[in-house]
């Protein structure tokens, strides 16, 4: 059945892309029937999901390649065009194509007024294709193929509203930051194919590595990984991302480009498995990333930038729980994460949409106004704060315990790590609180008259709280029971370092930390964002001082990264244009000139028009030709 399924899963979004595009860009009229091209594009990812879905029901196999076809036929070098379903890319397309449905409903909603939106949904059908590709490949390059498709459609998607500088710049901002992070993965390819000389995935498996090769192509990879997903250094891209629409923002931060990296690193855990060391780069890359993400989400005051900060505290998560060798927990977690992230994304749209503003200092009292978003709101709020037994709860501990387990093993940093995801799980639950307080609860501080949003925006968020509610039991702790999706789907295709379990009060233990943890950071948040009025702020300004204005200013990255390497380039290019371009632009074609002038000259001169003269020059060069065949 999943030999049936795969193509016209694949081809649902790929037509709707093309379609939806050529047909705006042809057909005027078509861009006027908004609501006809938002439920055309919607019906068709829908369709994928549901596609996807009965694959996921009817599938038995260990693995399944379709479109096995020579992509590339270059002897000896030869790439086949080939997708494979096995159990970890059929997950993560389950969720792309869930979620994403979610958000293309939403969206036809959210972009009424929107003249190009036919623009829109034709980039947001691309994305799902892109990103289906970049799961389903089974061969690096096709992978490498999604990997800049997704790419290039949040460039599209991000500057959506191009008309604006600050939005040009922000979707130019993406994309080159993630080019630059794609080298590691084009070098990690290029590599790959020379020690082993094959770019398919299957086969890269049972090749037999070097310590060298295999952490140089992890930590290649991991550069790859850290600019798509949004890790240090390469993640200042992602809250700028939010100048593009609100679904565009839950799209990216929920279920398709984020996420890339982390499937990229569970996908090659055959690398990652043979050099703890590499591991434990990841792991302390991860949590000071994840760190610093919930220390600036607590300054913000654009509700999107704090939860763009929130997503890139939630990717350090999953690659700790990468560190720890722990794959299966991190694509959990990326799971729950999609749930709880887009009602939190789509919820805000909807806050957004109905006060005309993104500073919450300027909303307040939205729950009673809005009923269906401020509840659903809270309930993404306390999901992710990792209350139990919501499905932030599930996933978090899991990465908790793999953290702490890793640590048993001898490698004392790790333990570190623990101590460290502990403190930004307080962080979570206390800017998370202060944004829903802020927002939600006390008096309205803004304009106009809020009333709650249609229903095509408001069945997506009612969906995705029901997720956040309950996705998590499908990853119980051994303590609580059996985790299927662990020991019966995940574990066919992921092979996890070998590490060994916890005991019992060890586990119980792990559950009381995490739980009292959020409970405390919701507490510390009502204390000083709810019953006291949003008077937070002031109590962290006066004990923070000056480290708390650089938290408002996103720790003045950007301007650090625009004096180490935009200014020097700027320089660079004013030089080169200034001395170097002139010099080549001009002084080089003149003397090119000139010289071809001289000898025209010189050459000129043999040409006299006396035919006795020409005839000596013939005798010449024979005798000249004769004796080179003589002496030869």
């Amino acid at each position: 059945m999943v030999e049936q399924i795969l193509p016209l899963a694949l081809a649902l979004p790929l037509l709707g892309a093309t379609t939806i595009g050529l047909g705006g860009l042809w057909l005027p009229i078509l861009r006027k029937q908004k609501y006809l091209i938002g439920g055309i594009a919607s019906m068709l990812v829908f369709g994928a999901f549901f596609l996807f879905l009965a694959a996921f029901l009817s599938y038995k196999e260990p693995s399944y390649f379709a479109f096995a076809w020579d992509w590339i036929a270059l002897d000896p070098l030869r790439i086949p065009l080939r997708y494979q379903v096995d159990t970890l890319s059929l997950w993560m397309s389950l969720i792309i194509t869930g979620i994403g449905a979610l958000i293309h409903l939403y969206s036809i909603g959210y972009m009424a007024e929107e003249e190009g939106s036919w623009r829109y949904f034709a980039f947001l059908n691309l994305f799902i294709f892109a990103m289906l590709t970049l799961v389903l490949a089974d061969s690096l390059p096709l992978l490498f193929l999604g990997w800049e498709g997704v790419g290039a459609c949040s460039y599209f998607l991000i500057g959506y509203w191009f008309g604006e500088e600050a939005n040009a710049r922000a979707a130019q901002k993406a994309f080159i930051m993630n080019r630059i992070g794609d080298v590691g993965l084009l070098a990690g390819m290029i590599w790959l194919y020379a020690e082993t000389g094959t770019f398919d995935i299957e086969r890269l498996k049972d090749y037999m590595y070097g310590g060298e090769v295999a952490m140089g192509v992890g930590l290649l990879f991991f550069l790859a990984a850290t600019g798509k997903s949004a890790q240090l250094p390469l993640y200042t891209w992602l809250p700028d991302a939010m100048a593009g629409p609100t679904p565009v923002s839950a799209l990216i931060h929920a279920a398709t480009m984020v996420t890339a990296g982390v499937y990229l690193m569970a996908r090659m855990d055959f690398l990652y498995n043979l050099t703890p060391e590499t591991l434990s780069i990841v792991g302390a890359i991860a949590i000071t990333t994840a760190l610093l993400g919930g220390l600036v989400a607590l300054a913000q005051q654009d509700i999107k930038k704090v939860l763009a900060y929130s997503t890139v505290s939630q990717l350090g998560f999953m690659f700790a729980a990468v560190s720890a060798g722990a794959y299966t927990a991190a694509i959990f977690h990326v799971f729950t994460h999609a749930f709880f992230k887009a009602l939190l994304f789509l919820g805000s749209g909807s806050l957004i949409h109905a006060t005309g503003t993104q500073d919450i200092r300027k909303m307040g009292g939205l729950r009673k106004k809005m009923p269906i978003t401020g509840w659903t709101f809270w309930i993404g709020t306390v999901a992710i704060a990792g209350i139990p037994p919501l499905a932030g709860f599930f996933s978090k501990d899991e990465i908790s315990a793999a953290v702490y387990t890793r640590g048993t093993t001898g490698e004392a940093t790790f333990y570190v790590y623990w101590l460290t995801l502990v403190g930004v799980a307080f962080l979570t639950a206390l800017y998370m609180g202060r944004l829903a307080w802020v927002a939600l609860e006390g008096e309205y501080r803004g304009e106009g008259t809020p009333h709650e949003s249609p229903p095509e925006m408001t069945i997506p968020l009612g969906v995705l709280a029901v997720g956040s509610i309950a996705a998590g039991w499908i990853g119980l702790p051994p303590l609580l029971g059996e985790s299927w999706i662990r020991e019966h789907w995940l574990s066919q295709s992921i092979k996890e370092l070998s590490v060994p379990s916890l005991s019992h009060g060890t586990e119980l233990f792990l559950l009381c930390i995490s739980t009292i943890v959020g409970l405390v950071g919701l507490g510390v948040a009502w204390l000083l964002y709810g019953r006291k009025k949003a008077a937070g702020d002031t109590f962290f300004s006066k004990h923070l001082g000056r480290f708390y204005t650089l938290l408002s200013q996103q720790l003045q990255v950007d301007m650090l990264y625009e004096r180490a390497f935009v200014q020097p380039y700027y320089i660079l290019a004013d030089l080169a244009k200034d001395v170097i371009g002139p010099w080549i632009g001009r002084g080089i074609p003149a003397l090119v000139a000139q010289m071809l002038s001289r000898l025209g000259e010189i050459l000129s001169r043999l040409q006299v028009g006396y035919t006795p003269l020409y005839l000596s020059y013939m005798i010449a060069g024979g005798l000249l030709l004769l004796l080179w065949v003589l002496t030869g």
